[in-house]
């Protein structure tokens, strides 16, 4: 799946996320082979105290397309996309377990002529070649949304095309739920039973 210039690089950011890491980068390669992508996976570890590099490093022999970044803290994804040489970027935070089909999506859109596409503080998607000018906001915090906002604020004072897809609206599915609950059945009076 490796070539010399990949259609996506997807990068991990990571800091003691053993328990995680493997599951993620499993993830994310299955996705990226289902949508027939050449990628390359770069995992930007922040000084993690913990065994996340060496779960990493051993799922290279079956990943072969991972490879591992060290950075300072809150340095990982700006690190990580000065290496890059994918035509697309994607970043990621380990910690996140959102699905990865809105990549679809935001691909699509980087294809009609945006620039970079955020997916609601859960993936940051951008073409290197055009974003590269504002890889510097990427640098501080881990909060995913403060680097998506940190990121979007800078993309667009250099002029890029970006859009943002709505945020995850988790406490908006469930008042749906909550709504349309089943209701108790009406008596013969057409009265529902309190």
């Amino acid at each position: 799946m490796t070539s010399a210039s990949p259609d996506v690089t997807f990068i991990v950011r990571t800091s003691d996320d053993e328990e995680r890491i493997g599951h993620t980068l499993s993830r994310v390669s299955r996705y990226l082979e289902s949508q027939h992508l050449s990628a390359e996976i770069l995992v930007a570890d922040e000084g993690s105290g913990d065994n996340t590099v060496a779960v990493a490093v051993m799922l290279r022999r079956r990943i072969r397309e991972i490879a591992v970044i060290h950075a300072a803290p809150g340095c990982g994804f700006r690190d990580a996309c000065q290496r890059a040489r994918g035509r697309v970027i994607v970043l990621a935070d380990a910690r996140t377990d959102a699905p990865l089909g809105p990549i679809g999506y935001a691909l699509g859109r980087l294809r009609e002529g945006l620039d970079v596409v955020a997916l609601g503080g859960r993936y940051l998607v951008m073409r290197r070649t055009r974003a590269w000018r504002a890889f510097d906001a990427l640098a501080g915090r881990r909060d995913p949304v403060a680097v998506e906002e940190r990121f979007l604020r800078r993309a667009k004072q250099l002029g890029l095309g970006c859009t943002v897809t709505t945020r995850t609206r988790r406490r908006s599915w469930l008042r749906l739920l909550v709504a349309f609950r089943p209701r108790a059945p009406a008596s013969r009076t057409g009265i529902a039973d309190a």
